[in-house]
């Protein structure tokens, strides 16, 4: 999974979690800042793509290192109860780059999602390319010939889901909310 289905994803679950789906159940979020959430969906990759294959392509050639343990999402959330101040947004970085490792269906690599329960080495992955520019271009361009493939499918589900909210986003502004005001507003009020 790239970008958009990391971001897409991670923010439609969010935006129906903390809009929909808490509230319902008597639990209101004071503050919710969905540019963390963002930011934590793509946080592991940020992290490890270019240590493992980058840094250390030859060595360890592997993209899922230490941002995609629980570990690294406990420490996030050890950070945010020691942060008073900028706790909301340390939460909501935690929440994405917790929702990124179930996107990235970790459990299946029990050695890393568990680390260091298992060893503290991380699996060793396959050389792809010459370099770190050959593996981004090889890995870029497999992921985006249309086909029924889970990257492909997350990327465009990712992306109509980032439409989506952009739209929703827009109507808010423009229409303050759901319910919007029209030139009737002021009519029926009186």
């Amino acid at each position: 999974m790239f970008v958009f289905g990391h971001i897409g994803i991670t923010l439609g679950i969010a935006f129906v979690l903390f809009q929909f789906v808490l509230p319902r159940i008597g639990i209101r979020p004071k503050r919710i800042n969905y540019l963390f959430v963002a930011i934590g969906a793509i946080l592991p990759d940020l992290i490890d793509k270019p240590i493992g294959r980058i840094l250390l392509g030859e060595s360890v050639a592997n993209g899922r290192l230490f941002g995609h343990t629980l570990l690294f999402v406990l420490i996030l959330l050890m950070i945010g109860f020691f942060l008073k101040d900028h706790r909301a947004a340390v939460f909501c970085l935690s929440f994405g780059a917790f929702m990124h490792l179930i996107e990235d269906r970790m459990w299946e690599n029990s050695a890393t999602f568990f680390y260091p329960l298992y060893g503290f080495g991380f699996p060793k992955g396959t050389v792809i390319g010459e370099n770190w520019y050959e593996y981004f271009l090889l890995v870029f361009t497999k992921s985006y010939v249309p086909s029924l493939s889970y990257v492909f499918a997350s990327e465009i589900m990712g992306s109509v889901i980032l439409v989506c909210l952009a739209g929703f986003a827009i109507c808010r502004v423009f229409f303050n909310g759901f319910g919007y005001r029209t030139l009737n507003h002021r009519w029926r009020e009186r």
